[in-house]
């Protein structure tokens, strides 16, 4: 099997990153804590930890008073298939082999490393959440949920009624930091988008009865589409289509919706950017990005507070800005883009040389504390990962906050 290395780096609310209570070596796939991964079909146990060549003293040492990794640290390697499913402000879900680590603190559990055991080994496809993990969605598109003053490992359940009401098709469930929801379902075709979370958890219960209009917001005006995903900000929802447009809906207090007017009730086309065939899209607070599917531009648009990004526009215009500090680089490939709060980091691979870079741009006072310097420009950050041939591995970022994870996979 493959060769995979997750990598963190900023600020460890609550262990967020590290795991539990600063162990070096955080087992991701034991219920046990051994380092080893029992194998219900009997297959031979394999270690799955952290850097095995790293010392335990040096990495407890990384992290300073503040808990705060100042410099990029291995946090799980091994062969297995491993994904960061979800970052929020003090959690975050890693998948490994099909199993779901919990890593930080949530509103019902408290211990810092929790493997949340799916029945019937569905696979966690997003995250649900705010600043407290509230849910996940598996597989077969049942939407589980945590009860409430719960601390034991049965904390994880799933809401049959909410689960029926979208008659079990749901794809995605998130949460801006608004707290209005949007959920995705009906195998990608609609979207429901609710004012607040009680109105959320309240439609299963009046599934049978006529819903008031105006409380929820549908998008069934085009059934043929179909969303590939979806992602939250602080005010307001992107999504994006199998034929690769951006559509957004919300606030539009920061131009993070790049709509032509203000706020959007329903999914809704980006003009600006219409035509143009995307690949992924990434927000955080008022930022939003997108990457084209021939990996050679970034698409930004928004506000961030601090420091000012080159090709940002400016707040409340309709257009987007693009990063071209690679323009005059054929040989570089943008594999992966993510927006944390108030910065974008990207993932590239150049054919020529082939060496897989992470960059950085923008930044607070968050990101001052584990040593990126405030940037208008994209600067490298450096990491393991610049060892690695592009030939061989692919590379993939994700944000949280104050946080940035990158994945890196042979292929």
């Amino acid at each position: 099997m493959p060769k995979t290395w997750i990598y963190a780096i900023g600020l460890d609310i609550f262990s967020q990153l590290s795991g539990a209570s600063k162990r070096a070596h955080t087992v991701l796939n034991s219920r046990d804590c051994t380092g080893e991964s029992a194998e219900t079909d009997g297959r031979k146990k394999r270690k799955i930890t952290q850097d095995e060549n790293e010392n335990e003293d040096e990495n407890v040492n990384e992290m300073d008073a503040g808990e705060v990794l100042v410099r990029p640290r291995c946090i799980a390697q091994g062969e297995f298939q491993a994904e960061v499913l979800w970052v929020g402000w003090s959690e975050t879900l890693l998948r490994i082999d099909g199993r779901v680590e919990l890593r930080g603190f949530s509103a019902y559990e408290t211990e810092t490393t929790k493997l949340l055991q799916l029945s019937n080994g569905a696979n966690v496809v997003t995250g649900f959440g705010w600043a407290d993990l509230l849910g996940i969605v598996d597989s077969y598109g049942q939407i589980w949920r945590f009860k409430p003053g719960t601390r034991t490992t049965s904390i994880l359940y799933v809401d049959k009624e909410l689960s029926s009401a979208f008659d079990n098709t749901v794809e995605c469930v998130t949460i801006a930091g608004t707290e209005h929801v949007a959920v995705l379902y009906d195998h990608g075709t609609s979207i429901t988008t609710f004012s607040s979370l009680p109105d959320f958890y309240a439609y299963s219960e009046t599934k049978k009865k006529e819903w008031r209009v105006g409380s929820r917001k549908r998008f069934a005006q085009h059934q043929h589409l179909q969303f590939t995903c979806m992602r939250a900000g602080e005010v307001h929802f992107v999504a994006l289509d199998s034929g690769g447009q951006v559509y957004t809906w919300g606030a539009n207090l920061h131009g993070e919706l790049l709509q032509p007017r203000g706020s959007v009730v329903r999914p809704r086309v980006v003009p600006a950017l219409e035509g143009i065939p995307m690949r992924d899209v990434a927000t955080n607070g008022f930022v939003t990005a997108s990457l084209s599917q021939d990996t050679k531009d970034v698409y930004i648009w928004g506000w961030t507070p601090d420091t000012r990004i080159i090709g940002l526009p400016n707040a409340g215009d309709d257009i987007a800005g693009i990063i071209d500090q690679f323009d005059e680089d054929e040989d570089i490939v943008i594999e992966s883009v993510a927006v944390g709060n108030g910065f974008i980091v990207l993932a590239s691979s150049n054919s020529i040389t082939c060496e897989i870079c992470v960059w950085f741009a923008g930044g607070s006072d968050l990101t001052n504390m584990f040593g990126l310097p405030r940037s208008e420009t994209l600067v490298k950050v450096n990491g393991d990962w610049s060892g690695k041939r592009s030939d061989e591995c692919g590379v993939m970022v994700s944000c949280g906050t104050g946080c940035i994870f990158v994945s890196v996979y042979q292929k």
